[in-house]
């Protein structure tokens, strides 16, 4: 997991002329073809900004800083959370970094933390795809859970389970707080992103193997793969 403080920080490359990955990232119609369900967009330092993301989730803000075809700024309408977006050219195309920041980010929790950086992950490279490939891939993010919330283990040896949802799937498998998930279908798990990748690529209803240690014991688990309770 990357390592956080008061700010946490994604970063992808995208094969793409800047003025199109600059459009793509401050105009309403194209962030539309990646990233928001809705986007309203006044695009000046001193404007508003605020998107649907999808799956309940929302942002708003000001913009705060324009440097165009290299950064922005848009402080959150709580005056503390900040989204900062950076572009620089690079030999393979446009490098686009995802800085959010805020004080309570160091308070947070690892696995609140990784979620976000994940999330970010996911858009990053469904921009990538777009402008690459044509590919709008949101429709495949997010479709499956089985109830719990987890986070990479302080030795990087699979997820870590913190939480287990009544009623879950997960909870009927038997599984609980303080198991780590090592494997899924025998492959090896190596973090928090590793598993939410491989759970996501199965079909709603299908069973899945978990690999968990308990302790000194190592198990075997089956759970059902859920819907995602968020639909997009």
């Amino acid at each position: 997991m990357t390592k956080v403080e008061n700010f946490v920080k994604r970063e992808i490359v995208v094969n793409a002329p800047m003025e199109k990955v600059w459009e793509a990232l401050t105009k309403e119609e194209h962030l539309n073809k990646w990233y928001t369900k809705e986007a309203k967009l006044d695009f000046r330092v001193g404007g508003k900004g605020y998107m649907d993301h999808g799956w309940g989730a929302t942002s708003e803000g000001t913009f705060t800083e324009i440097v165009p075809m290299r950064r922005f700024v848009l402080q959150g309408n709580d005056g503390d959370f900040t989204t900062i977006t950076n572009v620089e050219v690079v030999d393979e195309g446009v490098k686009v970094s995802i800085t959010y920041s805020a004080s309570y980010l160091e308070e947070m929790d690892a696995a609140s933390k990784e979620n976000m950086l994940f999330g970010t992950g996911q858009f990053l490279e469904n921009l990538k795809s777009v402008y690459e490939t044509g590919l709008d891939n949101r429709k495949n993010l997010w479709q499956a859970w089985i109830g719990i919330v987890h986070t990479t283990h302080h030795e990087s040896i699979g997820t870590e389970i913190l939480q287990v949802n009544d009623s879950s799937a997960a909870a009927n498998a038997g599984l609980q707080p303080g198991d780590i998930v090592i494997g899924l279908d025998n492959v090896p798990v190596l973090g928090y992103e590793s598993f939410e990748r491989f759970l996501n690529s199965k079909a709603i209803n299908e069973p899945v193997s978990l690999q968990v240690l308990r302790g000194a014991e190592e198990l075997e688990l089956i759970s059902n793969v859920e819907p995602y309770p968020v639909s997009y």
